[in-house]
This record gives C-alpha cells, sequence and structure tokens, in this order.
C-alpha cells in the first residue's frame, strides 16, 4: 500500500512541478521563519544549529535577501546552548523579530499579560539585533485574539512602534516536524517518503492557491509574505521549497518590501489574525469559494506512533 502511494504521489508531483515550470508570472515574495531558537521535538541527528545551518544555506544559495526569524526567548531556557541558532543567524545578517517570550496565545490571558510576553522577549533581541529594527510582531498560532484582546494589544503595538508580521502564505510545515522526528527514530523510510511527498504536493497547492486568491482578492498580485517554521524537516524540505517558488516565478524581498504594499495596511479590525488574503476576503465580502484548496497535512500527526 505504501509504495501505491508514493508512487501516486510522486507521479502528481512531477506534474505539478511540471505546471509550476511553464509558469512564468512573476511575484515578489518575503520569507519569514518562526519559532527561533526551538521548534518542535528534537530531530535525530541534527543539531538545533544543523537546522539553523541548513536553512541558512538553502536561503543563501536562493539569493534571499533577507529572512526574518521570530523569538521565543523561552527556547533558551528550554534547551541550553540552543542560543547559538540566534548567533548563526545574526552571524548570517539574517534579521530578528518578536514572537512572544512563551509563545502563548493572546487569549490564553488577560492584553496585560500578553503585553508582558511580548516585553519579557525583547532583552534577547536587544541583545542580537542591537540599533537594527526587531520591532516587528508575529502573533503565536497566527491567533490576534478575540476583539477585546486585539483592539487593547493593537493599542500598545502602536505605542511602542511594533509592526505586525503578517502572514499570507504558507504550507503547514509545522505539521510535520514531530511525526518526521518520530519516523526518522524509527528509521522507517517508507513513511519518511510518503511525508515528503505529501509536503511537496501541499507546497504545490499553496503555490496555486497562494496566486489564484490574491488575483480573487485584490485582482493583482500582491507581495507574499510565507510562513516557515524552523524545524528539522522544514530545514531539509526548504531547498525544493525554494526551487518551486522559483519555477513559480519568484523574486524574494524582505519583509519591509512586502509589507509596504497597500495590501498590508493595519486598518482592518483583526489585522495579525489567520492568513492576510483568506482575512481580507472575509472583511471585504469577497467570494472565493472557488479558489483551488492550498496544502492539507490531516493525517499526518497520526503516522508513526
Amino acid at each position: 500500500m505504501k509504495s501505491l502511494l508514493i508512487a501516486v504521489a510522486g507521479f502528481a508531483m512531477m506534474a505539478a512541478a511540471g505546471a509550476h515550470a511553464a509558469d512564468k508570472t512573476g511575484f515578489d515574495i518575503a520569507i519569514t521563519v518562526d519559532d527561533l531558537p526551538v521548534h518542535g521535538s528534537a530531530t535525530p541527528g541534527l543539531s538545533r544549529v544543523d537546522i539553523a545551518n541548513n536553512y541558512i544555506n538553502a536561503l543563501k544559495a536562493h539569493k534571499v535577501p533577507q529572512a526574518y526569524g521570530f523569538v521565543n526567548a523561552v527556547g533558551i531556557q528550554r534547551e541550553p546552548g540552543s542560543e547559538e541558532v540566534l548567533k548563526v543567524w545574526r552571524a548570517a545578517g539574517f534579521p530578528l523579530g518578536n514572537h512572544t517570550f512563551t509563545h502563548n496565545n493572546v487569549n490564553s490571558g488577560t492584553p496585560e499579560a500578553f503585553e508582558a510576553d511580548i516585553v519579557a522577549n525583547e532583552a534577547t533581541l536587544q541583545t542580537y539585533m542591537g540599533g537594527n529594527n526587531w520591532h516587528y510582531l508575529r502573533f503565536p498560532f497566527l491567533s490576534a485574539g478575540d476583539a477585546a484582546h486585539h483592539d487593547a494589544v493593537k493599542t500598545w503595538l502602536d505605542a511602542h512602534n511594533y509592526r505586525i508580521a503578517d502572514v499570507s502564505a504558507g504550507f503547514d510545515d509545522w505539521a510535520y516536524t514531530d511525526t518526521y522526528n518520530r519516523c526518522l527514530a524509527r528509521n522507517d523510510q517508507a513513511s519518511i517518503a510518503i511525508l515528503k511527498q505529501r509536503y511537496l504536493a501541499g507546497v504545490d497547492a499553496g503555490i496555486v492557491r497562494m496566486k489564484a486568491l490574491s488575483q480573487a482578492v485584490y485582482g493583482r498580485m500582491i507581495p507574499q509574505v510565507l510562513l516557515t517554521h524552523i524545524g528539522g524537516f522544514a530545514s531539509i524540505m526548504l531547498p525544493e521549497v525554494l526551487n518551486r517558488l522559483d519555477a513559480a516565478g519568484a523574486h524574494y524581498v524582505t519583509l519591509e518590501q512586502a509589507e509596504s504594499d497597500p495590501a498590508y495596511a493595519e486598518t482592518d479590525p483583526r489585522a495579525g489574525d489567520g492568513s492576510l488574503m483568506e482575512r481580507t476576503a472575509y472583511e471585504t465580502g469577497k467570494d472565493i469559494s472557488k479558489v483551488p484548496a492550498g496544502a492539507n497535512s490531516a493525517g499526518i500527526d497520526g503516522m508513526c506512533r
């Protein structure tokens, strides 16, 4: 059964890759990376620094000018020595932003508690960013809170010169992190092959959806902001993800450049919540029911248990 799944998935990926190769429609995209220095469980055979270096090497090979790494400094406490990830990230010339200290959902406590969690992260950012701009916030879980939480936190962010690091695209890489690590620990190569094929099929679908959604909502291709996570699986798959983005017409830009587009103006009442394009469609009443589905990681978590 697994061999059949592998063959079918492989055929689907080759067909999708061929379609992307013929697509000459260019678009700007910024790459962002969440959960530095620690995302998910430990990956057998890879240290946290190895994972960061895999990311950096892939980004440099594809001439990505900048990749904001969003930090949860609690990881340094949980895994002593993981702070080295922030050092190599900065040595590569990539900036760091705020993902809160503990990665708690904004709705899990009071707005004041969430704001304190942002502040608790700032000492680490100041240490590594110095006089460079680190005043970008990525909401944990892309959850910007209910109306009361969101409005209070947004007011605080504005008063403290923070910009929200919005997201327009993602391929569910986070859903594969722990499953891949379990399969790798078992040396279950058949399951690993299925994971890789499922993920890349999701990348292909995600790219198609990204383009179609932008046209449906804005009538044009807006600059994109891609969400990824610094896990072992994502770091191994990143070169192929970037290959597929290249074939689809990607032109890599900085987060500042992408979010200078009017589409990223923080004017809607749910700024920072979920994915920008879906949120804008909801706020403006645009019908996106016919837009093709994107990545689907359903069932991944049940593998290699």
